[in-house]
């Protein structure tokens, strides 16, 4: 079995299992509601339904498409909860890093520096939008604080990632070749 097929699967596997067993977690931990139900219901179903799909798929070999519909999917998923949770920045750090580290390890360099800069215009939007500043903090001051208490992190994170990458001797994904 190709090395690239059996790491994309194992990851597929470990976010499907993932998936499952956070939604009731998540029902549990959170406040329980309506809407709160349909948001876990749905994100982690979506999740699960996605991996499932993939999994499918990559039986046909198509493991480059797959790897990019992992990541990319994820990244949509993890930035539409992001931006619509309420939740502060730093809250949602962790999910876009973890888009970041699969991105260097299924993706290769070149779409790791892509998903990092769509993850941290992602973060920086929110952080602008989100950040309410404490009494007698000026706005601009509280967004920049926002900002800075978790980039600069997250540019390290993807930097060493991308000087990872240069230096590993991985499976090669960006040169693998998908079967048709």
């Amino acid at each position: 079995m190709d090395a690239q097929v059996h790491l994309t699967r194992a990851i597929l596997w470990l976010i499907l299992i993932a998936a499952l067993i956070s939604a009731p977690i998540f029902l549990i931990a959170e406040e329980f509601d309506s809407r709160h139900i349909l948001l876990v219901l749905g994100s982690n179903g979506i999740c699960v339904l996605m991996c499932v799909g993939l999994l499918h798929r990559l039986k046909r070999g198509d493991v480059q498409l797959c790897a990019r519909l992992l990541v990319f999917g994820l990244l949509l998923l993890v930035a539409g909860l992001a931006t619509t949770n309420g939740e502060s920045v730093h809250v949602n750090v962790v999910n876009f890093i973890l888009v970041s580290v699969l991105a260097a390890v299924l993706l290769g360099r070149k779409l790791l520096l892509t998903v990092a800069a769509l993850c941290a215009l992602t973060m920086l939007w929110i952080a602008w939008n989100g950040t309410v500043p404490r009494p007698g903090e000026e706005l601009f001051e509280a967004r920049l604080e926002a900002i800075v208490q978790f980039m600069p992190t997250y540019l390290v994170v993807v930097a060493i990632l991308w000087l990872r990458e240069q230096t590993a001797d991985p499976v090669a994904p960006d040169t693998y070749q998908s079967k048709g």
